[in-house]
Formats: C-alpha cells, sequence, structure tokens
C-alpha cells in the first residue's frame, strides 16, 4: 500500500509540473466604453490601434454575439464599414527568453460563412486561423523564444468585408520558464522503472 501512495505521489508531483509566467499584455476588452455598451467601427482603444479598416466593439449578448465565458466585452475583427480592420496591439519591449502568446476567438457567431485571420507578433508567430461561422469559442495558445532583446506588437488581421467576421477575446502575453513534462510514453516507463526498483528491494529483504 505504501508503495502505490510512493508511486502516486511522485505521479502527482511530476504530471503537476507547469511553467511559471509573468504577464506581459493582456486586454479582455471589459474595460472599454461604458458598461454593457457595444460601438460599431470603435478605435478608442486603451491599448490597441485599429488600421486599413474598422472593427466593432461588443458587449456580449450585442448583436447576438456572446463573448467568450458569456459575459463582458469581445471584439468583431470585421467592422461595420464593409472592409475589415487590423487590431495591433502597443509596442512592446521583449527581452531574451520564452514567451507564451494566447487568445481566445470564435466564428462569426452570424452566418455560415468562414472568415481568415492572420496572427502576427512582429515574426515570431505568423499563423492563419480559419473558422466557419458557427465555429465555438477555442483558446489558442502559442510558444515562442528569444535568443536577444526585441521588441513587437501582437496584431490580428481579418480576410473579408462582409461587417461579420471572427471574434476575438481574452489576449495574453506571458513571459514564461519552460518545463519540459515527458511524454505518456516516457512517463509510464519511468513507472514502470521504479515499481520494478521497489519489487526488487522487496524480493531482497524476504
Amino acid at each position: 500500500m505504501k508503495t502505490l501512495s510512493l508511486l502516486s505521489l511522485l505521479a502527482a508531483g511530476w504530471l503537476s509540473i507547469s511553467a511559471s509566467a509573468d504577464v506581459i499584455f493582456e486586454d479582455n476588452f471589459d474595460s472599454e466604453a461604458a458598461p454593457g455598451a457595444s460601438i460599431l467601427d470603435y478605435n478608442s482603444f486603451g491599448q490597441w490601434t485599429v488600421s486599413e479598416g474598422t472593427v466593432d466593439l461588443i458587449s456580449s449578448g450585442g448583436f447576438g454575439i456572446s463573448c467568450a465565458g458569456g459575459s463582458g466585452k469581445c471584439v468583431d475583427l470585421d467592422g461595420s464599414n464593409n472592409n475589415a480592420g487590423v487590431l495591433t496591439s502597443s509596442l512592446l519591449n521583449l527581452t531574451a527568453g520564452n514567451y507564451a502568446l494566447s487568445f481566445d476567438i470564435s466564428g462569426n457567431q452570424r452566418n455560415g460563412s468562414s472568415d481568415s485571420l492572420l496572427v502576427t507578433l512582429s515574426g515570431f508567430v505568423n499563423e492563419v486561423f480559419e473558422l466557419a461561422g458557427g465555429a465555438p469559442w477555442t483558446s489558442i495558445t502559442r510558444y515562442f523564444a528569444l535568443d536577444a532583446a526585441n521588441s513587437g506588437a501582437i496584431a490580428f488581421s481579418l480576410s473579408g468585408g462582409d461587417n461579420v467576421g471572427i471574434i476575438l477575446d481574452n489576449v495574453v502575453l506571458q513571459s514564461i520558464e519552460r518545463v519540459e513534462v515527458p511524454e505518456p510514453s516516457s512517463f509510464m516507463l519511468l513507472m514502470l522503472g521504479l515499481l520494478g526498483l521497489v519489487l526488487a528491494r522487496r524480493k531482497a529483504h524476504q
């Protein structure tokens, strides 16, 4: 019984290893404008600028759109002038190290058409996401490393111009200390090895 308890504790300790993180940038858009207000073609963000088109600030429930978690505010990346905007964060000065960029996105929630979103962070992150109109909220995390200090901005650029686009919420950039967690197969080999050592020791004392 003690052997099983020990192995369980080892397993729990191993699997609970996580990376410590310091938040560099975060925005859930909830502090924008007046409480409960949805504003079309919004461009008064505290930490973002809008270029090459427009975006809409949405209070959850407005225009038939539910923000992540069903509350707060979010952004429709295709505003209401038939020209999707580019949402760009303030400039971020980053030191050498490991980083995680995370954000929540959903489909446009109003029709079945697909939308294409380019997410960049000055060359460190560069990825296109295609979402159908009914795609549910999804949390995305991307990791990258810098060998030297650098600066950049997070940008969300939507292709389209039909006034309904991908919805964005909960953008976070963190500096992390990455910890390697073994693959499940490696973990099982480790546990089998430990169990074998315990059984061999028991047998030697019988």
